[in-house]
């Protein structure tokens, strides 16, 4: 009967606790994945030139002792080799798996802003990655395209919201940002990964359907 194939409250708890424990274990690691990500957006945006404990979510130092990747530190001068490279490759992973976790496991709250920081985690990643490569009279405004561009094309590639995501970059940046010259490419870079993400798969996060 379709009673007896809902699954037993006590399996699904029990699973909820272990999905909540292993979200737990990734945020005592790297607390930069901790909470929904837009009170901590500015410090993702910049590559952690603004530490998180300047962020509305301010955490107690005590509760970064263990973190992998120092919060307090830019990427760019995180310590080890490829630091600029490595440091937010990692948190940027960790931050997908606690997203992948928290909606598996079914908790309440949305994906947009998570995944705009997840975006921005990983363009720092690919900003780092590139730099060499790139000629030393190259303009300023590369790296906050990559940013903007990273953060719009991982929203859209789950939401297929290409759109709203660039507005939505639009009406939360800053007033000193240079929209004029960014939105364009931000706006492709959404309509191509829409693109893509219906070759890989027609399903989306959300259901349009009646």
């Amino acid at each position: 009967s379709a009673t007896n194939d809902k699954p037993k409250k006590s399996t699904v708890i029990a699973k909820k606790l272990l999905v909540a424990f292993a979200i737990g274990l990734i945020s005592v690691l790297y607390p930069q994945t901790m909470f929904w990500g837009e009170g901590t957006l500015q410090c993702v945006v910049d590559g952690q030139c603004t530490p998180l404990a300047s962020t509305p979510h301010a955490i107690p130092a005590i509760m970064t002792t263990l973190a992998r990747v120092d919060p307090g530190v830019p990427f760019a001068a995180a310590a080890g080799g490829g630091g600029g490279v490595t440091a937010p490759l990692q948190v940027g992973m960790a931050k997908f798996f606690a997203i992948a976790l928290a909606a598996a496991g079914g908790f309440p709250g949305g994906v947009i802003f998570p995944l705009l920081s997840n975006g921005a985690l990983l363009s720092h990643a690919l900003i780092a990655a590139v730099r060499p490569l790139l000629p030393s009279a190259t303009s300023s405004l590369v790296a906050p395209l990559m940013v903007m561009g990273f953060m719009a094309s991982t929203l859209t590639s789950i939401t297929r919201t290409p759109l709203a995501t660039v507005l939505i970059l639009a009406l939360s940046s800053s007033g000193m940002t240079p929209l004029s010259a960014l939105l364009p490419g931000v706006m492709m870079a959404s309509y191509v990964s829409v693109w893509v993400s219906d070759r890989l798969s027609s399903e989306s996060f959300f259901s349009y359907s009646e």
